[in-house]
């Protein structure tokens, strides 16, 4: 858990993350109100979204507020209230993109066909290799149309697909480093990204595309 800060240390982490980039000041600010972001995550652990997922969605919350809030001309002392309500807000827009894609989300809904001709679900691709999963994907969906199926996602689900598959970078991460990045299991992360990957192949987006499938 990260210190508490007073008004002056505050003001002096906003002033070098922003003057000189010092990622050390946004990373203290970030640290010291993450009890913050749990305790408004923890208002909506019934809402569908997993804790962690909501933690993330907290997290980008109370940075955006430290990126936006002005230090020279606001009150200092309502930097909490400030965080608090930009934090709220990130969950908040979570949980409508969620509950906008939630019925694609079953995990007893049919997806198709396997290689044998079996019924597949959702609930038999959980643990399946994810390179074979995006493959599948990537097949039905094609450049602008794959990056528009990306936009469903929620912001954890959306680090994952572009952290997994290198989308923004050659290098893939593992469902190993990315456990580790953010701080859970690796069976979490293959559970977050076989449900990334089966809202991605939703008909609405697929249909962009069907000129190029097979």
């Amino acid at each position: 858990m990260g210190r508490k800060l007073d008004l002056q240390d505050i003001k002096n982490c906003l002033y070098l993350w922003r003057i000189y980039n010092d990622q050390q000041a946004a990373t203290v600010l970030i640290e010291s109100n993450m009890g913050l972001v749990r305790t408004i995550a923890n208002k909506y652990k019934s809402s569908g979204l997993s804790y962690d997922e909501l933690i993330s969605a907290g997290r980008e919350g109370l940075f955006n507020a430290i990126r936006k809030f002005d230090y020279e001309t606001r009150d200092i002392e309502g930097f909490s209230s400030y965080i608090g309500v930009s934090i709220e807000n990130g969950i908040r827009q979570e949980l409508r993109k969620y509950k906008k894609h939630s019925h694609v989300l079953s995990f007893d809904q049919p997806l198709g066909q396997n290689k044998d001709g079996d019924e597949l679900k959702i609930e038999d691709i959980i643990g399946t290799d994810g390179e074979e999963l995006m493959e599948t994907v990537i097949d039905e969906m094609k450049n602008e149309a794959l990056r528009s199926a990306l936009e469903c996602l929620t912001t954890r689900e959306k680090k994952i697909i572009f952290l997994r598959y290198g989308l923004d970078e050659a290098y893939c991460k593992t469902q190993e480093e990315l456990a580790t990045m953010f701080d859970c299991s690796k069976a979490t992360i293959a559970k977050q990204e076989a449900k990334a990957l089966t809202k991605m192949r939703h008909p609405k987006n697929t249909r962009k595309i069907k000129d190029f499938l097979d």
